[in-house]
């Protein structure tokens, strides 16, 4: 029993020695013949591209192309070739003009395949047709929209971009066609506070579409732009003046109407938070006779803004509940006189306007009243200065306006 199983044991060695024999016969006279086989999407590679680039020149059509070849070579060889591991190369180093060309090309193999080893029987094409034309460069300008809506009681502002513009480069046909960058933000929830953010970009043509960069073969220096989209709130505040009393009225005599009265300004939460008014300036109601009218700015403090437009506001003062009475008065008194000189009336008297309740008005005389006229700044001879009028013995009347009188300053 022993006997057989050795004897089966040596039958299996000596078949399997007989078969490795054969088939390394067998594999040795496959290697041994060459046979014809396809190799199929071999990619051109063009070289000297950066040397046409130095001359202002680019491949367009043609640029990514592959062939089939057809070798004749070993069994062993050919399965080292396929479209990942050989090429055909194209040099364009010597095209110095744009316009179509057909160039012959060289057969790259993989490391291990001598170039003796395999024969080319045929190809695709005999000659690799391309087109070069000229490069150029253009920048254009980057434009944003925004499809969606802000919260209520928020504004949207204008988007801005860094960089806010990009550099187009490619064929000179291709670059021409662009108009502008255009960055998109959709948004299905509103907006309530600002949008920041990388985001990519369209190329636009000048028909408003957008276009196939690919295809054209474009190039822009970045790929993405940082995009801002101002998100404010909105809020409504009243004008309103500060008045000085004088002349004898008060806040209470008088009626203030402001044209408008609110305007609608904007900025963040923070800012509009205790702003409820704008105070456009101060009025001065010993100015104001009966009634007066000014022009003011709408000042706005930085990071607020005047959403409504209006820059100016129309302030109209009226008096009312007083009486006025006007006396002339010869009482005029000067002070400051320059050194070395000597100040002569040339005005004698001046009618002074003052306005108070009836009864106060009534018992001012005349003699209360005193014109007073600072000469610090005066210079010689007969000249116009600014006056001030006194009233005495009264805090329930004021004087109203303004006064000048004419002086004559003498050398001593």
């Amino acid at each position: 029993m022993a006997m057989e199983k050795t004897n089966k044991h040596g039958l299996y060695i000596a078949l399997s020695i007989l078969m490795a024999i054969m088939l390394w016969i067998y594999v040795g006279y496959i290697d041994s013949n060459e046979g014809t086989y396809t190799i199929r999407n071999v990619p051109v590679v063009f070289t000297g591209e950066d040397v046409l680039a130095e001359r202002g020149l680019m491949i367009t059509d043609g640029a990514n192309q592959t062939i089939n070849l057809s070798v004749r070579t070993t069994w062993s060889t050919v399965l080292k070739l396929s479209a990942n591991t050989m090429s055909v190369v194209v040099d364009v180093s010597g095209i110095e003009n744009p316009g179509p060309y057909s160039t012959g090309y060289r057969t790259v193999y993989p490391a291990g395949v001598s170039s003796n080893s395999v024969s080319i029987t045929g190809s695709t094409v005999q000659n690799i047709e391309y087109t070069v034309a000229r490069r150029t460069q253009r920048v254009v300008e980057v434009k944003g929209i925004f499809n969606g809506d802000v919260a209520d009681g928020f504004q949207q502002g204008e988007f801005s971009f860094a960089p806010a513009s990009v550099q187009v480069e490619g064929e000179e046909d291709a670059v021409n066609q662009v108009d502008y960058a255009l960055v998109t933000l959709n948004r299905d929830d509103p907006l309530n506070e600002t949008f920041t953010g990388e985001m990519p970009f369209q190329l636009i043509g000048f028909d408003g579409k957008p276009l196939d960069t690919e295809h054209l073969n474009l190039e822009t220096d970045v790929s993405t732009v940082q995009v801002t989209l101002p998100v404010v709130k909105l809020k409504e505040v009243e004008l309103k003046v500060d008045l000085l009393p004088g002349g004898g009225a008060t806040a209470d005599n008088a009626e203030v109407d402001i044209e408008p009265s609110t305007i609608t300004i904007s900025g963040s939460e923070e800012d509009l938070a205790t702003k409820s008014e704008i105070i456009l300036g101060q009025i001065d109601l010993s100015q104001v006779f009966s009634q007066e009218t000014y022009t003011f700015d709408i000042p706005l403090e930085a990071g607020l803004n005047n959403v409504s437009g209006v820059t100016q506001a129309t302030v109209t003062v009226k008096i009312t509940g007083l009486a006025t009475r006007t006396l002339e008065v010869d009482n005029i008194q000067f002070i400051n006189t320059p050194d070395g000189c000597t100040p002569e009336k040339v005005t004698l008297s001046c009618q002074v306007q003052i306005r108070g309740q009836q009864d106060a008005v009534d018992a001012v005389i005349p003699s209360q009243l005193r014109i007073v006229a600072d000469l610090s700044n005066a210079g010689r001879g007969n000249q116009t200065v600014d006056a001030k009028v006194y009233l005495d013995g009264s805090s329930d009347v004021g004087v109203v306006g303004e006064y000048k009188i004419v002086v004559n300053v003498k050398r001593n």
